[in-house]
C-alpha cells in the first residue's frame, strides 16, 4: 500500500500543495496512491499524542510506503524523527520525501541518515532566532568539535567513561551532551537499518525491540 500523507495545519504548506508536491513525484517516479492519509493535529503535538498518525503508522506493513511532502511534515523534533525511521526500518516500510526527492528505506546509508537529522536540527536552530529556541534544537556545545569521534566511539561499544578519559572531558558533561543529541539512538538507528554495522555491535547500543510506534499502550 502507498500513502499520501498529508498535514493539516501546518504553517509552511497549504493541504492542496503538499496534494500537487506529491502527485507530481509520484507521476515522475511511476508511483501508484492508493490512498491519502490527513493528520490534522497542530504542528506542536507531540508524537504520542497524535493517534491518527500512530494508528496509520501500525496499520502499515511489509512493503508499504509513506509519500509525504517534506519531512518536517512528519516532525519537526529530531528524536521523533528518529523513532519514526526506526519503525520504518523495522518493519521494512520506505518514507520517501518529495520536495527534497529523498527516499529513506533499508539501502539509506548511515552518513546519509546523519546528515537528514544534522540538517533537521541546524533548521531548528535557524528558527530559533526569530521565534525562540523550538524543542528539538541545541545550542552549540564545546563537544561539537568532537561529535564525529564520539558517534565512533559509541559505534565501537565503548563507555562513556572511557570516552571522557580518552577527550580528557567531565564524563557528566559528555553523557548529558550524548543524551541531549540523541547519538545513542543515532547509532541504534544505523544498526537497525543495517548501514555499516556488523550484527555483532547491535546488543551494545539498541532500541528496544518493539517498534517505538507500535506499541499499543496510549
Amino acid at each position: 500500500m502507498v500513502i499520501a500523507f498529508l498535514r493539516g495545519k501546518y504553517p509552511d504548506i497549504s493541504i492542496s500543495d503538499q496534494q500537487r508536491y506529491i502527485l507530481n513525484y509520484a507521476q515522475e517516479m511511476g508511483i501508484a496512491i492508493d490512498m491519502s492519509e490527513l493528520d490534522d493535529a497542530s504542528i506542536n503535538t507531540s508524537l504520542e499524542e497524535r493517534k491518527g498518525f500512530l494508528e496509520m503508522i501500525r496499520s502499515l506493513k511489509s512493503g508499504d510506503a509513506i509519500l509525504v511532502y517534506e519531512l518536517k511534515c512528519l516532525s519537526t523534533k529530531v528524536d521523533e524523527l528518529i523513532k519514526i525511521f526506526d519503525c520504518a526500518f523495522k518493519h521494512h516500510i520506505s518514507l520517501h520525501i518529495c520536495k527534497e526527492k529523498i527516499l529513506i528505506d533499508q539501502e539509506t546509508t548511515a552518513p546519509f541518515l546523519m546528515s537528514v537529522l544534522s540538517n533537521m536540527r541546524e533548521s531548528n536552530k535557524k528558527l530559533s532566532s526569530s521565534r525562540g529556541r523550538p524543542k528539538g534544537s541545541f545550542s552549540k556545545s564545546k563537544f561539537d568539535a568532537y561529535k564525529q569521534e564520539i558517534v565512533k566511539m559509541l559505534e565501537d561499544g565503548i563507555s562513556v567513561s572511557r570516552m571522557a578519559k580518552e577527550l580528557g572531558v567531565s564524563r557528566s558533561s559528555l553523557k548529558d551532551y550524548i543524551n541531549s543529541r540523541g547519538l545513542k539512538e543515532i547509532v541504534s538507528l544505523q544498526n537497525s537499518s543495517g548501514t555499516n554495522q556488523k550484527r555483532a555491535d547491535i546488543n551494545r547500543v539498541s532500541f528496544s525491540k518493539e517498534c517505538p510506534l507500535r506499541v499499543k499502550s496510549i
